[in-house]
Order: structure tokens, then sequence, then C-alpha cells
């Protein structure tokens, strides 16, 4: 069963993970990398640039597919490695969350939406994600 994500990361550590064609979540822990299955969807949501500094983005970052494989350990820093999936990132365009606020689903008090994103990793229902993806300019297939 395919199921669909949000990641939440730092918009400069999307712009890594899109370049070298992973996905990792909450800080690297293996608990995380290990709910995802080959063929799952990921949208990475960015409250900033950077991980406590720079410009607020409030938008979804990239978007892609996990790839057939289990978790792997990576180099985060020269002292610290943690624990990665393989993705297929689509060509997308950010979208700002904004317009979307009032669509989604698991989003049932606007007042205090923000919330919603304070989890590394958290699953969306399909509906939630496709909308996602449109406001990125990509289509998405349910089938792996």
């Amino acid at each position: 069963m395919t199921t669909c994500w949000i990641g939440v990361a730092a918009g400069r550590h999307v712009e890594i993970a899109v370049r070298d064609g992973f996905a990792m979540f909450a800080h690297g822990k293996h608990a995380a990398a290990r709910r995802l299955a080959s063929g799952d969807w990921v949208a990475y949501y960015s409250p900033r640039d950077g991980m406590d500094e720079g410009a607020e983005l409030r938008a979804f970052t990239a978007i892609g597919r996990v790839l057939p494989g289990e978790p792997a350990e990576r180099v985060m820093t020269p002292l610290q490695t943690g624990w990665s999936r393989a993705m297929k990132w689509l060509d997308a365009t950010p979208a700002d969350i904004y317009p979307l606020l009032d669509q989604l689903s698991f989003v049932t008090n606007r007042r205090h939406w923000g919330m919603y994103f304070r989890k590394s990793l958290f699953s969306v229902p399909e509906a939630d994600f496709r909308l996602i993806a449109s406001a990125m300019g990509v289509s998405v297939d349910a089938k792996p």
C-alpha cells in the first residue's frame, strides 16, 4: 500500500536532499526512515531556509517517490551520521502553504495550522497529497 508523507525540514537541507537523491527525517533517526516503504510519496514542507535562522519559506519545497531499498546511513556532518531513504524527486515548483490551508483535510484548526507541522514526518490522505502536488505543478500517480 502506498502512503503519502509530509517531511518537515529547512529549505537548505531539502536542497541537499534533492541534489543528492535522498530523504532524511527526525535528524536522521533510523525509526523515521524505516516508516517509509518503496513507492511511498514524500513532500517536504520547509518553514524556514535554515534550521533556526534564514528567511521564512512556509512552503512545500520538494516532492518525490521513495525508491526500492532499505534505509541507509549517510554522513550528515563530519561527526554525525543519519539514516536516509533513496528518492526520485520530481521537477516541481515550491508552493506557498497559505493558499492550501483551508483545503487540507488534516488542518482542522486553521488558527493553529503550524502545530500540524511540528512533527518531522507524518502521513496525510492521498487527496491532500494530490492537492499539494498540483500546487507544486506536478501530477502524482497512486500506483507504484
